[in-house]
């Protein structure tokens, strides 16, 4: 691929963003806030989430603070057990 091409590209996306980046970066908070409110009503906190799923608390941590994507495996785990936990 041409250099010139690539650059300008790249620099495109420096100046006015990603907009695909930005998408995701905002479904990944409002699932973030949807997993924690629904931990709240459960009476749930991240240590008991990463015990049901299987996962250390930081990863769980990284999830509810939005700095990390969740795989559809990770909502389907997740899904499951909120549904499971009363």
């Amino acid at each position: 691929m041409n250099t010139q091409k690539e650059d300008l590209v790249s620099n495109w996306i420096l100046e006015n963003g990603n907009p695909a980046i930005e998408k995701l970066t905002k479904v990944n908070l409002a699932t973030a806030a949807k997993v924690s409110l629904l931990l709240t009503q459960k009476g749930l906190n991240a240590n008991t989430l990463a015990h049901l799923v299987d996962t250390q608390i930081t990863e769980v941590n990284k999830w509810l603070n939005g700095k990390h994507n969740f795989s559809e495996k990770i909502l389907t785990q997740i899904t499951n057990a909120l549904e499971t936990e009363s």
